[in-house]
This record gives C-alpha cells, sequence and structure tokens, in this order.
C-alpha cells in the first residue's frame, strides 16, 4: 500500500516549484515520466520508482477538500491547488514524499496532509497523529 501525501498548496506551482520539490526530496533521484508526463516518478539509482508526483489539481468547489480528506480541513480556502505525492512502500520514500510536498508549501504557501494512521510503518522522526501535519 502506498503512503500518500497532498499539499494544498495556495498558488499553482511552476517548473521551477517542482524541480525545487524534486532537488528537496534528493539529488540522486531519477527522474521519469509516466502517463505521458501527467505523472513524474522519482526513482533510485538502479531505476525503481520510489514516488510518484502527479500533476496539480485545481481544486475550486467549496468544502471538496474537507469531503476528501476528512473534517479536520474544513478550513481549507478554494481556490487550491492539490499537489499528491504517493510513496512506494520501502525505505526512504515516505520521507521523500514528505520532503517534496513541504518544499512546495514552503515555496507557495499552504498546508501539508499526510494519512493517519499511515498505511504501512511511519517515517523516522515524522509525526503523523492527527491526520493533518502541517
Amino acid at each position: 500500500m502506498s503512503y500518500d501525501v497532498v499539499a494544498l498548496i495556495d498558488g499553482r506551482p511552476s517548473y521551477e516549484d517542482v524541480l525545487a520539490g524534486m532537488l528537496a526530496a534528493g539529488p540522486d533521484w531519477l527522474v521519469r515520466d509516466v502517463s505521458e508526463g501527467a505523472v513524474l516518478q522519482l526513482c533510485s539509482p538502479e531505476g525503481e520508482p520510489l514516488a510518484s508526483l502527479e500533476a496539480p489539481i485545481l481544486i475550486q468547489v467549496p468544502g471538496e477538500v474537507e469531503r476528501l480528506l476528512g473534517p479536520e480541513l474544513a478550513g481549507v480556502p478554494t481556490p487550491v491547488w492539490w499537489a499528491e505525492v504517493r510513496a512506494m512502500p520501502q525505505e526512504g520514500a515516505p520521507e521523500l514524499a514528505d520532503r517534496y510536498a513541504a518544499e512546495l508549501v514552503k515555496r507557495l504557501g499552504g498546508q501539508v496532509w499526510k494519512p493517519a494512521p499511515p498505511p504501512f510503518d511511519p517515517p523516522v522522526g515524522t509525526d503523523v497523529a492527527g491526520g493533518n501535519n502541517a
């Protein structure tokens, strides 16, 4: 089962923002596009996929974020950009996803949503209680 993180960001991410997020995730990862570029995968040096970065989606409907992620996000204003990162259940992948999402929020404003409880052992040093850890 994957570890999904959602960056709910205030501004539309540019190519520079996406690249900065990928560098924050780690400079040693290979990048591969799938689904005709709609998804980027960060891969190990051996080519094994670690995380998938989906194209950001603009959410314009009030209450949609709450409906999809839960009542703790009832106050998220719309419009908001939804950037989902899906990490594979293997060592290092959840931290990679967390760093990518955190960098987008740092650059553009917003908050990060993480699952609670995580679907597998959480990354060391990461607080995932409560579902929403900005």
